[in-house]
């Protein structure tokens, strides 16, 4: 035998062994693993590897039937990643593709449909477009209208709502008011004029009131709010805050001050029993409100006292935290730098004041530990510099 033919004949036989030997390459994955690996991604929190399993997936399901169901199925999976990760132009794309499928494969009468167009009105809120918001929100509209029992239903009175939300992202607030009204009306007529699902458009509403200098209409708004919640809650829940604010406003910019006043004290104490601790920053936002009502009827002795208190609660705040700065200094063993922080601390509590007078001891002492152990500056030269 020639030899080059032996050399062929050996070669042959040694890719057939390695071709023997070498293990075939691993299957690619299924849809369902993809879906489960980017769902155990997802609920981790980590979207991007979600996206990663989920797009795999639709590819796979791309090049399959048109009308196979894992389609919508992956699409709307794509579509939580996206907009979890605040993707949300991305995620609308996903979404159209989804409300088309179930349009091509259901019929445009598809119930669930309404859903997916409700959510793309969310994702051009989100992404600032009230244009498109607005003009989506009008179809979502449209669909419950048509749908049974029609008009008279909470599904068309949360689209008045939404409806008035996309509004007042716009800044038309004539047209905000008109819907939360409209909105009110109808779940009014359908539940009754004190279901506690009516107290969120109610506070909305007045806001948008307030805000248009109406009042008179914003103080009837927000006392239908409170006999709701105050039927919820009773009186001193913290729940009533944003509600006891607005009245008090309301009645404020009406100049009914006798009638006002018990709400701004209610006001403050409901932020005290809140929050539960009388140097919160809440509380002395609170005394600012009071102070601005008492310095417009010119009552300047509880302008001033409220106004104290409310600086009062700052300087406090300021205060705890430079001596919280020098404590880290402390914890490094950096004595000198520590000490004019709380001597800052101390200058900042002053006049005396209930507020804050246990903690300027508190501030006072620490310093004079302090000032015994920290050495004074050397006045002497430093030494002369070899050349």
């Amino acid at each position: 035998m020639p030899p080059i033919v032996l050399l062929l004949l050996m070669a042959a036989g040694g890719l057939t062994a390695q071709e023997q030997t070498t293990p075939p390459p691993p299957p690619p994955p299924a849809i369902p693993d993809l879906i489960k690996t980017g769902q155990a991604s997802y609920m981790k929190g980590d979207y991007e590897a979600a996206r990663q399993s989920f797009q795999q997936a639709w590819d796979i399901a791309r090049m399959g039937p048109m009308d196979d169901p894992v389609r919508y199925d992956i699409l709307k999976r794509m579509v939580s990643a996206r907009a979890a990760a605040g993707e949300f132009a991305d995620a609308d794309d996903f979404l159209q593709l989804a409300i088309s499928w179930r349009e091509q494969n259901l019929g445009m009468n598809d119930p669930k449909i309404v859903d997916d167009v409700l959510l793309s009105v969310g994702f051009a809120r989100a992404l600032k477009d009230f244009e498109k918001a607005r003009l989506v929100m009008g179809r979502v509209l449209s669909m419950h209208l048509r749908a049974a029992p029609g008009a008279d239903s909470i599904a068309v009175a949360d689209d008045f709502s939404r409806m008035a939300q996309i509004y007042a992202e716009m800044a038309k607030k004539e047209d905000a008011i008109r819907w939360f009204n409209d909105a009110l009306d109808l779940r009014a007529k359908i539940l009754g004029p004190l279901d506690p699902s009516l107290v969120y458009d109610l506070d909305r509403l007045g806001s948008l009131q307030l805000a248009s200098r109406a009042y008179d209409k914003a103080e009837a708004t927000y006392r239908h709010a409170l006999v709701i919640r105050e039927t919820l809650y009773g009186k001193k829940n913290a729940d009533l805050i944003a509600t006891v604010d607005g009245l008090g406003y309301a009645l404020f910019g009406q100049k009914k001050f006798d009638e006002a006043e018990p709400f701004y004290l209610r006001l403050l104490d409901l932020w005290k029993a809140s929050v539960g601790d009388p140097t919160h920053p809440m509380i002395a936002m609170a005394y600012d409100k009071i102070a601005v009502f008492y310095g417009a009827q010119k009552k300047w002795e509880q302008a001033e006292a409220a106004t104290t208190q409310a600086n009062a609660i700052r300087a406090f705040q300021l205060a705890d935290g430079l001596s919280g700065e020098a404590s880290q200094r402390i914890d490094q063993s950096k004595l000198a730098e520590a000490l004019p922080i709380y001597e800052r601390a101390i200058k900042i509590l002053d006049p005396p004041n209930p507020v804050y007078d246990s903690e300027r001891a508190d501030l006072e002492n620490m310093a004079s530990e302090l000032k015994k152990v920290v050495k004074k500056p050397t006045t002497q030269p430093p030494p002369a510099r070899k050349k």
